[in-house]
């Protein structure tokens, strides 16, 4: 059978299909992102503009119109952060529902984070505790766990668009609006890190596009050059400092040209460090590696799970039943199936 994920973000909307063979794999045929900001202008009213409306529905009619071309049998499409906020959210969903014919559902901040996880554990092979934050435009996410078993999870409203429409008002920003900024971050991190469960954490991972980019930039900045793959980046707190340092005093015309940084995404840069940064401080993380995996991957382990696996469902933390071949496949193994099933049913 043929899959299509659709992932409705506050910064960008995503497309991703791929077929779904009998053996478990899903071999990935289609890929689109699209920077639509449907967050613009209405984090801070928790409104969605019409503008912004407008964008997104343009896009999903796109995406709409490839998911017929490719005969695609079952949509997995939800939206996150912007749309859940919004007190116009429900009526955008009816509107795409309604229009183009796509299931988009809502999820809540603690199932978008269960479903990141599940996309970045999935690209690699990690075992022991591992520590995870993913940084978007509307939220932010924690997830704490050791393999199949979550410890903890939590999202909070610490998402770089709503930071950025929130706090900065001038290019470059007033020094009250940067303390005002790191203020608000610290407050919410602090009762973040005092619910972690105690446990030795082995890896610290973070993932998402913006954690990429700035990511990348601080590694520039430290090491006067780009490491030879993304996933080979780790930065502490000093490099995230000496960043936020220098994109404060920038201009955007000057943030677009940093090394490292996307250009269309130069204003969510500086609130994406801070959030980074403050999270690490709080939980006293000396070193972050970056991971790519996101939702996208993360519906379609889920999907696998529940219908590959016949569960009526979803299991809880399927990650025991689940394995990267690293060829750009995902599948179920037989001895995994049954590992889950017995989760399952525990």
């Amino acid at each position: 059978m043929t899959l299509g994920i659709i992932d409705v973000g506050t910064n960008s909307i995503h497309l991703l299909i791929g077929v779904l063979g009998i053996t478990g794999k899903f071999h990935v045929i289609l890929k689109e992102r699209d920077l639509t900001r449907l967050g613009e202008g209405g984090l801070a009213r928790d409104r969605l503009t019409r503008a912004s409306m407008t964008r997104a529905m343009g896009v999903l009619r796109r995406y709409a119109a490839m998911l017929k071309r490719c005969g695609v049998d079952h949509v997995e499409a939800v939206a996150t952060s912007a749309v859940r906020e919004a007190k116009n959210g429900p009526e955008f969903v009816r509107q795409v529902r309604a229009k183009l014919g796509i299931p988009l559902r809502i999820v809540s901040g603690k199932e978008e984070a269960r479903l990141i996880y599940l996309g970045v554990v999935q690209a690699h092979h990690l075992k022991g505790e591992i520590l995870v934050i993913t940084i978007g435009g509307g939220s932010a996410q924690v997830i704490q766990a050791n393999g199949a078993h979550v410890k903890y999870v939590t999202s909070v409203q610490l998402g770089c668009a709503r930071l950025s429409q929130l706090f900065i008002h001038h290019d470059p920003p007033l020094p009250e609006e940067m303390a005002a900024l790191r203020a608000h971050i610290a407050r919410v991190w602090s009762s973040v890190a005092r619910s972690l469960r105690p446990g030795k954490t082995q890896q610290v991972l973070a993932s998402s596009a913006t954690i990429a980019q700035v990511m990348m930039a601080a590694y520039i900045l430290a090491h006067g050059g780009p490491p030879k793959t993304k996933e080979r980046i780790q930065v502490g707190p000093r490099e995230l400092q000496d960043l936020a340092a220098q994109l404060s005093r920038t201009s955007a015309d000057e943030r677009i040209r940093f090394p490292g940084l996307d250009p269309r995404r130069e204003d969510l840069a500086l609130p994406t460090v801070l959030v980074l940064l403050g999270w690490m401080e709080a939980a006293g993380v000396k070193r972050v590696r970056y991971a790519p995996g996101s939702l996208r991957e993360g519906l379609v382990m889920d999907y696998l799970i529940r219908h590959h696996l016949g569960q009526t469902k979803p299991i809880e933390h399927p990650l025991e039943a689940l394995w990267s071949n690293g060829d750009g496949m995902l599948w179920v193994g037989k001895e995994r199936n049954r590992i889950a099933k017995r989760s399952a049913r525990a």
